[in-house]
């Protein structure tokens, strides 16, 4: 999504749910379930409309929620590791050619265990009510 700036809504359905995650799901059986971070609610709203008419089920998720979706710890490691001792990105085209090094070397096993700990985590997420958890 570096090519044209910031994903707003329309781009999102557009250029992301319409041409990749709707044939996908499509493929799937039907218990295939879209679910997305949920977090800005301008974006919800069209996304949920989207999938509504594409008949396509979605998760519900509540905005203010730990975050048990594993891509999101993903993401997390790769902050972590563009943000480590190296030089810091003097330009917006540095920083964008630094995350797609580190998204290459970003290790399968570290991926397959931070999806593996999902149970972990969310089991975590019922002991605290909710709130805040450790990971």
């Amino acid at each position: 999504m570096f090519a044209g700036g910031s994903v707003t809504a329309v781009r999102y359905r557009d250029d992301i749910l319409h041409p990749l995650v709707r044939p996908f799901i499509a493929a799937m059986d039907t218990d295939a379930i879209f679910m997305d971070d949920n977090f800005r609610p301008l974006i919800a709203r069209l996304v949920r409309r989207y999938l509504e008419s594409e008949t396509i089920p979605q998760m519900t998720w509540p905005v203010i929620s730990p975050d048990q979706n594993s891509i999101e710890h993903v993401w997390d490691m790769l902050g972590r590791r563009i943000a480590g001792p190296s030089e810091p990105r003097g330009t917006l085209h540095e920083l964008q050619q630094a995350l797609r090094q580190e998204w290459a070397l970003l290790p399968q096993q570290a991926i397959n265990d931070t999806i593996a700990s999902m149970p972990r985590r969310c089991q975590a997420c019922i002991s605290a009510r909710g709130y805040r958890i450790h990971y």
